[in-house]
């Protein structure tokens, strides 16, 4: 009996254990890997919420002063100050005076007209002058 009460030591027992050790340790870095992954998402989509929400406030900003624009333009001073700045018209009776500042440095420019074929034949000639 005393064949049969002895531990055998068995060889294989601590291959196992690191293998499994192995497998195991593996499996962590994988989803250690996947939780980081989820991570860097998660961490991107809060910075682009935020650009939108920046964003979102800006167009409602927009929109205010656009709505406020256009009730400006319902009126009727507000169409008869557009219409004089667009197209410088006045009412009858009034007189619109221009002013240009020239803001002349000394750099005067001259603009050179090209002649056409036709006009220099024209002038070679010396005829059909107008």
């Amino acid at each position: 009996m005393s064949y049969f009460s002895k531990k055998k030591k068995n060889s294989r027992k601590p291959f196992f254990y690191w293998v499994i050790i192995l497998v195991l340790f593996l499996v962590v870095l994988i989803l250690v890997k996947s939780v980081f992954n989820v991570y860097l998402g998660e961490k991107k989509s809060r910075l682009n919420r935020n650009q939108s929400e920046l964003i979102f406030e800006e167009l409602k900003e927009n929109e205010k002063v656009i709505s406020e624009e256009i009730e400006y333009m319902k009126t009727t001073k507000g169409i008869e100050n557009e219409l004089r700045d667009k197209f410088r018209v006045v009412k009858k009776g009034e007189q619109m005076a221009v002013i240009i500042n020239s803001d002349d440095d000394g750099n005067n420019t001259f603009v050179v007209k090209k002649e056409t074929i036709f006009e220099k034949v024209k002038n070679l000639f010396g005829f059909l002058k107008d």
